[in-house]
């Protein structure tokens, strides 16, 4: 058994035959009429959700606000002091 034999039994193919045949990406299919909406119990649950997150965030601004004007107050302390 030759050594391009061999070759072509274990990849189809040798450079004497040229390169393998070119085949095409496959594009992934998207609907004309775009995603489907969610269903109303769904959206309900998301938007739930995220007001949850938005009073937990508002609540993290609102204590790093006040340890803020916290370090403020004691920087002007410190500076009428001295």
């Amino acid at each position: 058994m030759s050594y391009y034999y061999r070759r072509w039994r274990r990849f189809g193919w040798t450079p004497y035959y040229g390169a393998p045949p070119y085949h095409p990406p496959v594009y992934p299919y998207y609907s004309p009429y775009g995603p489907m909406p969610p269903s109303p119990e769904a959206e309900l649950r998301m938007l739930e959700d995220y007001k949850k997150e938005l009073e937990e965030e508002l609540q993290d601004l609102q204590d790093e606000i006040k340890d803020v004007d916290a370090r403020i107050e004691e920087l002007k302390k410190l500076l009428s002091k001295g």
